[in-house]
C-alpha cells in the first residue's frame, strides 16, 4: 500500500448471504407470531360475539318487561306468549306486549308507549343451515288511522332455538294469553336461548351455547278481573259522593 492511500474494506459475499438469511428468518418468525395472534383474535371474537349479542338481547327484553303495561285498552293491548315450533322443528316461541320502554330506531331514539314483538325468523346469512335470527319489532304510533310498519331490529344471529316460559305464581307455563285470564300478567318471564358459536368441533358440527335467565314482572301491574274492577269503581264512586244515594223522584239522601 502506498503512502497516503486509505485502507477501504467491504463485506464479503459470504457475509452478505449470512445477513440476508438472518433477516429472512427473523421476518418469518415475526410474520408467524403476528398471524397466530390475529388468528387467535378472530377465533376469540367468533366465539364471544354470538354470546355477547344474545346477552344484549336478553337485557333488552328484560328492560322491555320492566316497562310492561297491564292490558287495559288500545294503548295497552294484550300480553300474549305463544309456544310454537319452526318449520325445522326448533323451539321458536313468540311474545307480544305493550311497554313504556324507550326504543332505539333506525333514525333516532323515540319514547312513549309501544308494542313489542319478539320472534325468530329464518336467516339466509347464517353460517349454520338451521340457524335463525332473533328479531324485535316495535310499533310506537298505536293511534295511527292507517297501518304502520314496525321498526325491526335484528338482535342476534345463529340462534338455534328460543323458548319462553311464564310464571303464574305456582308453576311455569309454556304459554300466556291475558285475554283468556282476566287481562292479568305473569309474575315472571323466563327466556331460554340456544345459539351456535361459529366454532366447529371435531365431528364437524358447530359448538352450541345455551343461555337461560328469568326476571320478575314489576309488582302491582297485574290487571284486576272485570268483576273486581267494577266493584272497585262502584266503591270509589260511592266514596266520592260522600256516601250519598239516589232515591226515587230524583232526591238524594244519606
Amino acid at each position: 500500500m502506498t503512502r497516503g492511500q486509505t485502507d477501504i474494506r467491504g463485506f464479503t459475499l459470504l457475509e452478505l448471504l449470512v445477513a440476508m438469511t438472518l433477516m429472512v428468518v427473523t421476518a418469518s418468525c415475526l410474520y408467524t407470531a403476528l398471524y397466530t395472534g390475529f388468528k387467535s383474535r378472530q377465533s376469540a371474537l367468533a366465539a364471544i360475539e354470538p354470546t355477547s349479542q344474545a346477552l344484549n338481547a336478553i337485557e333488552l327484553l328484560k328492560q322491555d318487561i320492566y316497562g310492561v303495561l297491564p292490558p287495559t285498552g288500545v294503548l295497552a293491548g294484550p300480553f300474549v306468549g305463544s309456544n310454537s315450533r319452526s318449520s325445522k322443528g326448533a323451539a321458536a316461541d313468540t311474545i307480544e306486549f305493550h311497554t313504556t320502554q324507550v326504543y332505539g330506531s333506525t333514525g333516532r331514539p323515540t319514547g312513549g308507549i309501544g308494542k313489542v314483538v319478539l320472534a325468530l325468523e329464518d336467516d339466509d346469512r347464517s353460517r349454520n343451515p338451521v340457524g335463525y335470527r332473533l328479531v324485535r319489532r316495535v310499533t310506537t304510533n298505536l293511534l295511527s288511522p292507517r297501518s304502520v310498519d314496525p321498526d325491526e331490529q335484528v338482535l342476534c344471529r345463529n340462534v338455534m332455538s328460543l323458548n319462553l316460559r311464564y310464571f303464574d305464581g305456582d308453576r311455569w307455563l309454556d304459554e300466556w294469553d291475558s285475554t283468556a285470564d282476566a287481562n292479568s300478567l305473569p309474575k315472571a318471564v323466563e327466556i331460554d336461548i340456544e345459539l351456535a358459536n361459529n366454532i366447529r368441533i371435531s365431528n364437524g358440527s358447530m359448538e352450541k351455547r345455551r343461555l337461560v335467565q328469568s326476571f320478575a314482572v314489576p309488582c302491582g301491574l297485574s290487571a284486576q278481573p272485570a268483576e273486581e274492577a267494577t266493584e272497585s269503581t262502584a266503591a270509589s264512586a260511592t266514596g266520592a259522593t260522600g256516601g250519598m244515594t239516589t232515591q226515587p223522584g230524583g232526591q238524594t239522601g244519606r
